[in-house]
């Protein structure tokens, strides 16, 4: 079970929660790329866009992190905050997987409001079980391109958009390092990485 810290893509340090890709995403749709945890070989589900957290996935070592990050919360355990950490990434790769795990990190958000959370989300059924006891430490971005996208207007949740090239940004920032997915309430752009 670990962290990864990360100082370079966003603003100040972050500490990065991931999961393996496609495996702990139940209602990724447009993204969803599963790699073999032993031969890191990809299977692409769709052809629209390709989840960019995947790519990682074909070095061992990542594959192995994530997936043993993956088995400790599905035994049940809950991740450790680092003591150092004030700003903490859920999900660089992964998806929150099931109602139990969401909430473990709400009730992680809750003990530590100290330390700012943040993580995208296509598991969107979970969050509206709990819309009214998210932390405040705590920021949710729905990922358009999900089974359920049909929630985000019902519910009006903030959330993101994969755009193929800057020029099909129309009336929202785009968002390069996390910055406005740290920010409540701000829909925003995500350009796709590998067009």
């Amino acid at each position: 079970m670990k962290f990864v810290k990360n100082t370079k893509y966003y603003t100040g340090i972050v500490y990065e929660w991931n999961l393996p890709t496609g495996w702990t995403c139940p209602y990724a749709d447009a993204c969803l790329v599963k790699v073999d945890r032993s031969t890191g070989k990809f299977k692409n589900e769709s052809h629209q866009y390709r989840c960019y957290a995947a790519n990682a996935e074909r070095f061992p070592g990542v594959r192995d992190h994530r997936w043993t990050n993956f088995e400790y919360v599905k035994a049940g355990n809950k991740p450790i905050i680092p003591e150092q950490a004030k700003a903490i990434r859920i999900h660089a790769s992964g998806d929150f997987f099931s109602q139990k795990y969401f909430d473990t990190w709400m009730e992680i958000a809750s003990q530590n409001p100290h330390v700012e959370f943040w993580a995208y989300t296509k598991s969107l059924r979970f969050w509206i079980k709990r819309l009214n006891d998210i932390p405040s430490n705590f920021t949710l971005t729905a990922s358009r391109g999900g089974k359920e996208d049909q929630l985000i207007d019902q519910y009006n949740l903030k959330n993101a958009t994969v755009i193929p090239t800057e020029m099909f940004a129309v009336d929202l920032p785009i968002d390069t390092n996390d910055d406005y997915a740290r920010k409540p309430g701000v829909n925003f752009y995500l350009v796709d990485n590998f067009k």
